[in-house]
């Protein structure tokens, strides 16, 4: 089967500018609602979007998207739920496969804007190799005196039961010596197309972040489960930046490479593949399965400054 690439935006669009005190966030509704960049004081918490990466549209060179109607990619060219198999394009030509949803490669509608604050929104209707069942987005920003929150959730608008997650994807600045540390139980395989049939497992030595570790220094793309929706990454400066979830969002995608200065912390509410996990009977997907009109949400609060 050969998958064709969706058809993602070619042009950022607009970019809003909120501010509150030390902080400020810009966003790029029209481009999956990518964070553009989000400082304190003139320092990038966030890794941001260089201006070719804006020009370009470059998906994967800003300082976050969100992840919906799912979280991760799928192993394969598509699903299966409740007997029925949907075939799904590939979302961008960086990856074999459908990965992260439709929304951050979608357009969102500004709904709401003051100067601290950002609320949008994104309408799905299935097309042929999209997701296959009709949900409305809802995404927020708000700058406090706390940092930036970032409010998700993902509404059916089907008629019939729909398999929902939801996440978010940030990128942070990774100089040599950050160290991070969360609390985990359990982790799932590296991704491939047999570990859908598996499910996750204790932690590995050596990718174990409870006592703190130097991320920069460590290889992993792996999802943690049984995390307490806490996070904490220290530069060498000392300089923390704190990552908290609430809700749905209680797994954590961690992704980290050698030749990337950044480090991915992700809160995330599915496994990867987490649809055919859920088909396969594989526990702890995460996978919500919304009756009409029903919701998944969480919010993420990010925010730094010295230890």
């Amino acid at each position: 089967m050969v998958l064709a690439l969706f058809r993602q935006p070619a042009i950022t669009g607009e970019l809003h500018t909120l501010e509150h005190g030390p902080f400020t966030l810009v966003v790029a509704p029209s481009f999956g609602g990518r964070i553009v960049s989000f400082r304190k004081a003139g320092r990038d918490i966030l890794r941001p979007a260089t201006a070719e990466a804006i020009s370009a549209a470059r998906a994967y060179d800003f300082a976050g998207f969100p992840l919906m109607p799912y979280s991760g990619p799928l192993f394969g060219p598509g699903f299966s739920f409740e007997g029925h198999d949907y075939a799904l394009d590939r979302t961008v030509r960086e990856e074999p496969t459908a990965t992260h949803g439709d929304a951050w490669v979608g357009s969102f509608q500004v709904k709401d804007k003051s100067a601290s604050r950002l609320q949008l929104q994104y309408e799905h209707d299935p097309a042929p190799g999209t997701f296959p069942f009709r949900w409305r987005g809802r995404l927020g920003f708000a700058l406090s005196d706390e940092g930036l929150r970032i409010s998700l959730a993902v509404t059916s608008r089907d008629h019939r039961l729909m398999p929902a997650g939801i996440g978010y994807h940030p990128y942070f600045p990774k100089p040599p010596g950050t160290r991070l540390r969360f609390d985990s139980v359990a982790m799932w395989p590296a991704d491939a197309p047999e570990a859908v049939e598996q499910g996750c497992g204790p932690l590995v030595p050596g990718l174990d972040f409870t006592a703190g570790a130097d991320v920069s220094e460590i290889v992993v793309d792996r999802l943690y489960d049984g995390w307490d929706q806490q996070a904490e990454l220290t530069y060498p400066d000392g300089f923390r930046t704190r990552i908290t979830a609430d809700g749905a969002l209680d797994k954590l995608q961690l992704y980290s490479a050698w030749h990337y200065p950044y480090v991915c912390v992700e809160p995330v509410s599915n496994a990867n593949d987490g649809f055919n996990r859920m088909a396969r009977g594989v526990a702890s997907h995460g996978v919500r399965v919304l009756e009409p009109g029903a919701s998944i949400a969480g919010s993420m609060l990010i925010d730094g400054g010295p230890a």
